[in-house]
Formats: C-alpha cells, sequence, structure tokens
C-alpha cells in the first residue's frame, strides 16, 4: 500500500507538471497585451524574485528581504486571495516548510521544525506585532483567530529562532500577520461564501477619510459551518461551528513625522467537538461530544515618530481577553503588554533596541478534570533587547549580534543571544549563517494544574511542577538565496539541540483506601536534535503563470533519562512537497492549484496528498466570484492521530468545495 502511495504522489506530481506545460505552451501563444492582472505594490512576482520585498519580521524594522539573515517566506495578499483560503491556518498551508495539520473542521495543530500539536507552544504568532497567543499552554488557539483575509497585506513567516527580537517562546518560527493600511481600505466591501460544509460566510467592510490625516475601516463577519461525516472511535463528527467577529481600525498621520494606529476585534465562537476523558467513577476512557465556546477581544495601540532621516522610535501597548469553556477546562486570561523600540543609524552601524513590559491576570475555573497546584492569579515578565548591524565589507558583508535578556515569574532571567551573517557577492546571490539561543518558558498549565486524563479503570492524573526549568536551544542555520527576474531559489538548512525540553515521568502508588493511582509528572530533564532543511524554487515563465515547487524536511531525535517518556512527538521524520501554480487565462479569468504530499511517523498517520483547485472570475471591475475545492484526490484522511495527546479526537478531513463572490463599492 505505501508503495502504491509513493506511485501515486509522482503521478499526481506528474500530471501537474504536464499541466503546468500546456499552459505555458498556451501562454507563449497568446499575446501579451490581452493579459492585465491586478498586483499589490512592491509584492509581485518580479519584487519577490529581485528580493526586494520590504519585511518587518526578521529584524523588526523595515529593510529588504534580500538583506534578512534567515528563513523568511513573505504570503502576499494576491495569492491569499487567489489561493481561495478561508483562514489564516489554511494560508499557512501555503508557506513551504510550515507544519499545518487539521484535527477536524475546526481546530488545528500549527508549527515550524518540529512535530505540531494542538497545544503547540514555540511557534511565536502576532497580528500587526501583537503577540495573541494563550498564557495557559503559551500556544494559539487557530480556530479564534478570525482575521479577515482580505484586509491583510501580507504575512511574514519565519522558520527558525526569533527569541532575540520577539521574546520567548519564538525557538521554532515567527508568523507576523500584517494588515493594510486603512488608506487602502477605503470604500464598502461584501463577501458572500457557501458550500458543502459552509452553510454561509458573510463579511462586510466600510472604509474611508475622517479628516485630511486620518482614514479608518470598520468590519463584521459571520459564518456557519457543518460537521463533517466521519470521526475516529466510531463517533459521529460533531465539528460544527458558528463564529462571529467585529472590529476596526484608525490610521492618523499628524505630519509627515508621526502616525498613530488604533485596532480593536471582538471574536466569538460555539463549536462542536469530540473528547476523549476519564469517566468520573470507573476512571475508564470515555468518548462524549462537547459544545466549546470562546470569546476574545484584543485592542492595541501604537505610534511611530522619525526623530530624524536615520532615526526613529515606536511604542505600543495593547490588552488582549481571552476566554473559553469547555467541559473540563474554563479559563479567562487578561494580558497587558507595553513595548518601545528605537532604531538608529549612526556612522554606518545600525542600531536597534528596545524594551518591554508584559502583565498577565489568571483565572482558572477548577473543575472535576483541572485543579490548580498553587494559588497564581497573575504573572508577569519584564526585558529588553539590543541588536547592532556592522557593514564590514560596504554592500557586501554584514554583521548582526545581539541579545535579548528577560525576567519571568516562573524561572527567572533568561537571555537568547544570537550572531548572523550576511554576505551578498553578487547582486544575485546572497548568503547568509546564523546560530542563536533560544528560550522556551514553560506554560502555566504545565507549571500549576493537574489534569485527569483518561485511562483504563487507574485514575491518571497529568501533573505540572514549579521545579520546571526553561528549554533552552542552540540552533545553527545556513541559508543561500539565488535571484533572477524569473526565478529564484532559496535554500536554507537548519541544526538545533535543546536541553530541558518537557518530558513526563510516570510515578504509581497508593491512596489511604490501598486504590492504585498514576502521576504522570511534567519534567525538563530531556534532550531534543531537531535537523532539516528547506528549498524553495519559483519560477515565471510568462507574465501569466506564477509556479512554485517547496520541498523540506525535518528530523527528530530525543534523548530520554530512564523512566521518561515525550511530552510531544516522538522519534520521527516529516517530509513534504509542495506544488503550487497560478494562471491567469485572460483580464477576467484566472486558476490556482496546489498540490501537497505530506509523510512522516511523527502524527501517527498514512501519508498523504491532496490537491486544492480555485477558479477566480472578475466579472466587473468591482466583483468578482470564485469557486474552490480542497482537499480533492485523496478523499477522507487523517492529517492528526497523536494518541499520546490528552483529550483529542481527531476527525477525518474530507473534499469540500464552495463557492465565493465578493463585491466592492
Amino acid at each position: 500500500m505505501h508503495n502504491l502511495l509513493k506511485h501515486r504522489h509522482y503521478i499526481a506530481a506528474a500530471l501537474l507538471l504536464s499541466y503546468q506545460i500546456l499552459i505555458v505552451n498556451n501562454a507563449h501563444a497568446e499575446d501579451k497585451s490581452d493579459y492585465a492582472l491586478e498586483e499589490l505594490p512592491s509584492l509581485d512576482f518580479d519584487a519577490l524574485m529581485a528580493a526586494d520585498v520590504q519585511v518587518t519580521s526578521a529584524m523588526k524594522r523595515l529593510q529588504d528581504m534580500s538583506e534578512t539573515a534567515a528563513s523568511i517566506y513573505v504570503l502576499t495578499n494576491k495569492e491569499i486571495r487567489e489561493s481561495g483560503v478561508t483562514s489564516i491556518p489554511q494560508a499557512l498551508k501555503l508557506v513551504p516548510g510550515m507544519q499545518v495539520r487539521q484535527l477536524d473542521n475546526n481546530q488545528w495543530a500549527i508549527t515550524s521544525r518540529s512535530t505540531a500539536g494542538k497545544h503547540s507552544s514555540k511557534l511565536l504568532v502576532m497580528v500587526d506585532g501583537q503577540s495573541i497567543y494563550n498564557p495557559g499552554f503559551a500556544g494559539v488557539y487557530w480556530e479564534a483567530l478570525n482575521i479577515p483575509l482580505y484586509d491583510i497585506e501580507r504575512i511574514e513567516v519565519i522558520r527558525g529562532q526569533g527569541g532575540l527580537l520577539w521574546g520567548s517562546n519564538a525557538t521554532n518560527g515567527v508568523v507576523n500577520i500584517i494588515s493594510k493600511h486603512t488608506a487602502d481600505t477605503r470604500g464598502a466591501f461584501v463577501q458572500v461564501a457557501t458550500g458543502n460544509q459552509i452553510n454561509h460566510e458573510v463579511d462586510f467592510r466600510i472604509g474611508g477619510d475622517l479628516a485630511n490625516y486620518s482614514s479608518f475601516r470598520i468590519f463584521a463577519s459571520s459564518e456557519e459551518t457543518d460537521a463533517s461525516t466521519k470521526s475516529t472511535k466510531n463517533m459521529p463528527a460533531n465539528d460544527d461551528g458558528r463564529k462571529k467577529s467585529v472590529g476596526g481600525r484608525l490610521d492618523l498621520s499628524v505630519n509627515d513625522d508621526l502616525s498613530f494606529i488604533a485596532q480593536a476585534q471582538y471574536t466569538s465562537i460555539d463549536m462542536g467537538q469530540n473528547l476523549r476523558l476519564a469517566d468520573l467513577d470507573s476512571y475508564q476512557r470515555v468518548y462524549l461530544q462537547d459544545q466549546y465556546k470562546r470569546e476574545h477581544f484584543q485592542i492595541m495601540t501604537r505610534l511611530e515618530h522619525a526623530l530624524s532621516s536615520t532615526s526613529n522610535q515606536m511604542v505600543q501597548a495593547s490588552v488582549s481577553s481571552q476566554q473559553g469553556e469547555q467541559v473540563y477546562y474554563k479559563d479567562h486570561f487578561v494580558i497587558t503588554d507595553i513595548d518601545y523600540q528605537m532604531n538608529t543609524l549612526a556612522k554606518g552601524i545600525q542600531i536597534d533596541w528596545g524594551v518591554n513590559y508584559r502583565y498577565t491576570s489568571i483565572s482558572i475555573d477548577e473543575t472535576d478534570y483541572f485543579t490548580n497546584i498553587q494559588d497564581i492569579d497573575s504573572y508577569n515578565h519584564f526585558g529588553g533587547f539590543l541588536q547592532v548591524q556592522f557593514n564590514l565589507i560596504p554592500d557586501e558583508l554584514k554583521l548582526i549580534i545581539g541579545n535579548r535578556s528577560e525576567k519571568n515569574s516562573f524561572t527567572g532571567w533568561e537571555h537568547q543571544p544570537m550572531a548572523r551573517l550576511l554576505w551578498t557577492p553578487h547582486s544575485k546571490h546572497t548568503i547568509w549563517a546564523a546560530i542563536s539561543k533560544g528560550v522556551r518558558i514553560p506554560s502555566l498549565l504545565e507549571y500549576n494544574n493537574r489534569a485527569l486524563a483518561s485511562s483504563s479503570g487507574i485514575r491518571t492524573e497529568v501533573v505540572g511542577s514549579e521545579n520546571l526549568k526553561a528549554e533552552k536551544s542552540i540552533s545553527k542555520e545556513l541559508g543561500y538565496r539565488y535571484a533572477e527576474k524569473s526565478w529564484g531559489l532559496d535554500v536554507s538548512l537548519f541544526h538545533t539541540e535543546a536541553q530541558n525540553v518537557l518530558a513526563v515521568e510516570p510515578v504509581v502508588y497508593v491512596d489511604e483506601n490501598f486504590n492504585p493511582l498514576i502521576d504522570l509528572n511534567f519534567v525538563s530533564n530531556t534532550e531534543l536534535t531537531t535537523y532539516g532543511g528547506e528549498a524553495i524554487f519559483k519560477w515565471q515563465p510568462f507574465d501569466k503563470i506564477t509556479t512554485e515547487l517547496g520541498y523540506s524536511i525535518t528530523a527528530y531525535k530525543y534523548d530520554l533519562p530512564d523512566g521518561t517518556t515525550e511530552a510531544i512527538g516522538y522519534d520521527s521524520y516529516l517530509r513534504q512537497i509542495i506544488v503550487k501554480t497560478q494562471y491567469a487565462l485572460n483580464t477576467e479569468h484566472s486558476v490556482a492549484a496546489i498540490y501537497r504530499i505530506e509523510s512522516g511517523e511523527a502524527y501517527d498517520t498514512n501519508d498523504f496528498s491532496v490537491l486544492d483547485l480555485t477558479w477566480n472570475w472578475k466579472i466587473t471591475p468591482s466583483v468578482s466570484f470564485s469557486l474552490t475545492g480542497n482537499n480533492l484526490l485523496y478523499g477522507k484522511h487523517l492529517e492528526y492521530n497523536n494518541t499520546n495527546e490528552t483529550y483529542t479526537v481527531p476527525t477525518y478531513i474530507e473534499p469540500n468545495y464552495f463557492a465565493k463572490i465578493t463585491a466592492n463599492f
């Protein structure tokens, strides 16, 4: 069966390649003067190939992508729009090297350069620089991340450590979702979608000018989805969902040197899920259906001030409120962040520095399944970073060094130094190398909670510990970029060694009535080696055609002390191939195809390959229509079946189809 699947991969890839050759020939035969395709400024294919896209996430300041000594990928608004994706997790499937596994219609496991879990905590996710992580497990509730895709300018993804600039728990990567300036979203916008799994999705946005120096937008959305048809454990699927959001943004330009941003969003979700829990009397494993609710509210303000032609400063303040309720767990967090940063160029030396403070208010209700070990109702952390860039050889060789030091309430002071070297021997060639230290702070649940886990008749609890240490990893990276006008290559290799990795130590004992009990104690005494690489080849043979081939492989090797087991994942490897094609048939019609192959052992699933197809029709300059089919070819399949993860019951991912119409006024 495995060999048949391997052959099917090659057959499907050959078919897609043949399709690309056919459309290349067709495109060559047509008159290029008939072609006109809407592009975003500075983010068209030529700009990407020339590596002159302006990015901010890698160095925490605006710079050319060609001057970035990191493994960075940019998803443009055009690609997001034309690929037919309907959510941020789906959009991240377009990024080569990202581990994006779907648990059911609502829930996702996402990370980079690691095995993803529902509660992955090593990937930092931000919206316009505001972190949206949940303090309970230091990860992201992806189902509650309902950013309007049509208002996203780009998504910058860094694979690898970003702790120097962005803080702890960014050891595997950084995702920064950057929204459009309100000056680019004037007028009204309406979008309606429906399909075999989407009952309805309705989006509305209106924007305009408030005065000569300010602009605004407000938006609202409502979505209702149906459940799948098949779950695991002989259960009916229970992953229907309802999602509502409302929000807005204000941009104010006081003068050429001073600007202000304020934005806010409220999201409410009500979703079904299947769970694996312990019966409270017999402690036998039982499977049940639950209705799961969350409410998230974020507000962020930012003031940017250009002090001179070579110096600028920024202060950002944000508040995030997150609360959720499910049968086994109820939480409410309020997170307040304040950041200050200054960027200065002095005698050819670029200096970036900043300070930050975060305060988190905590409320976790005790339930039959969750109890608190300690009386923790808040925690804070603060610190700062300094980064200096030297031009060792003008316009050819740059050295970037820096360090971030932060103090947190759990493990005290932690330090994350970094050194990067960027060599540009020719305008088309870029070689970079980096060595950095990353830190992962234990999450609140690992530090403070006892959780009743499902078992086979013996009371079993997962137990946190105040003695956990911060996970510390040393990562070495090497990268190469080559850029021509019509094609480009981006290759990166990495090797990471981590200490104090989270593991589980089972302890068996009896209570006063001689009943057996099992504690699965969290410990931080494991070592983990991760290594692999990514390669991305982009090619635009003609104006109408854009193609991309991505390949990545990651391997994991644990060194476990006797008597312990892995908390997430195990010794395994992951391999991924992505083939993407976008073809403009004429001025009104275009098609996008994404073919993805996932193989490896990390998720206890079979290897699988899926095809996503989208047809876009520009009916008028202001009205567009699209048809999308996702998860085609392979049929129903599991993308995540990690039985070690407490409570999670996955659902089979099915082909789905939907139609969407958009109108601008």
